[in-house]
C-alpha cells in the first residue's frame, strides 16, 4: 500500500482501514490539483478541508493531523504515479468514477478550470483506466 505510511508512522489501526486509504489517496491527489496552477484558492481548500473532516473522524485524528500528512506526503512525493497502482489494485470502479469526480469538483471549486488542472485528472484518469467519454460526463456534471 501507500508509503506514506511509513513516512509518517501511521498506527496500525489506519493501516487496517482501506476506506481510509482510499479517502487519504483522494484527499493527496485533491490537493495535487489544487496547488497545480500554482496557487489554492479558498475554495479549493474549502472543498479539501470538508474531506479531511470525514477522514479524520474516522480515524480518530485532528483535520491538522491528516491535513500534515497531505502536505507532507505532496512535498516528498516526486510523482503521483506510485498511487495508480493502488488506485489500480484497490479501487472498484465506481470509486474511481468517484475520485475522478471529486478531482474535478476540486479543480471547479473556484469557478476556473486551469489547464494543468484539467491535464492532471485527464492524466489520472487515464492512468487509472477510466475512459475519455466518463471523464467528460464528469467533468460535465462538476461544471454544472
Amino acid at each position: 500500500m501507500l508509503n506514506i505510511f511509513k513516512k509518517k508512522k501511521v498506527t496500525q489501526d489506519i493501516q487496517k482501514n482501506p476506506e481510509f486509504e482510499i479517502e487519504l489517496i483522494g484527499a493527496v491527489l485533491a490537493y495535487e490539483i489544487a496547488r497545480s496552477d500554482g496557487d489554492i484558492s479558498d475554495l479549493e481548500l474549502n472543498l479539501l478541508i470538508e474531506e479531511i473532516k470525514k477522514i479524520s473522524k474516522k480515524v480518530n485524528k485532528t483535520d491538522e493531523e491528516i491535513f500534515s500528512i497531505i502536505e507532507t506526503y505532496s512535498k516528498d512525493s516526486v510523482s503521483f504515479h506510485e498511487f495508480i497502482a493502488d488506485i489500480n489494485n484497490d479501487f472498484s470502479k465506481e470509486e474511481k468514477l468517484s475520485l475522478i469526480s471529486f478531482l474535478w469538483d476540486v479543480a471547479f471549486a473556484d469557478s476556473q478550470l486551469d489547464v494543468d488542472e484539467e491535464r492532471l485528472i485527464r492524466r489520472i484518469a487515464d492512468l487509472i483506466r477510466i475512459k475519455d467519454i466518463e471523464v467528460l460526463k464528469l467533468k460535465d456534471k462538476a461544471r454544472n
